[in-house]
């Protein structure tokens, strides 16, 4: 699979930026997409936003620096993964998301009474559900190391 055939992934990594600014970079960094100094501080960016979110001083998503810094996160996660065209659709989905599952914490915590911070928990579980299938090895990746193993 060639990079630009990954824009789908690219506009994943948009949805999951939607919810929370970090966790795209993060599961890039994970993946070995992003390294040195810059793996290490995405990492701790994206734990410390995990934490904040729970607290009643986190800004809104809608509110203008929120979003972009969402919609930056899905360009930049986007191009990283997809180049140009992944950068668009990262961008665009991100952008769109971020009003989305904004209206979705909304209306889960109305219907379930749940407090604010358990549903941004399952938020949590949800964002890098989707970053974690937007980062993961192409078809080619999983094909030579099979063919690896079969070597040995």
């Amino acid at each position: 699979m060639t990079k630009s055939a990954r824009w789908p992934d690219a506009a994943l990594l948009g949805v999951a930026g939607s919810m929370r600014t970090f966790m795209p970079p993060a599961l890039l960094a994970l993946r070995g997409h992003i390294g040195g100094r810059g793996r290490q501080a995405v990492l701790v960016l994206a734990a410390g936003e995990l934490v904040s979110d729970k607290t009643p001083l986190a800004r809104e998503r809608i509110d203008a620096p929120s979003i972009g810094a969402r919609v930056a996160s899905g360009i930049l996660s986007g191009q990283a993964l997809a180049g140009p065209g992944g950068a668009a659709a990262g961008g665009a989905s991100a952008a769109v998301s971020t009003f989305a599952t904004y209206r979705a914490r909304r209306l889960l915590g109305k219907a379930t009474g749940l407090a604010d911070p358990w549903i941004g928990a399952a938020e949590d579980v949800v964002a890098a559900t989707v970053a974690a299938v937007a980062t993961r090895p192409g078809p080619r990746n999983r094909l030579g190391r099979a063919v690896r193993r079969a070597r040995r």
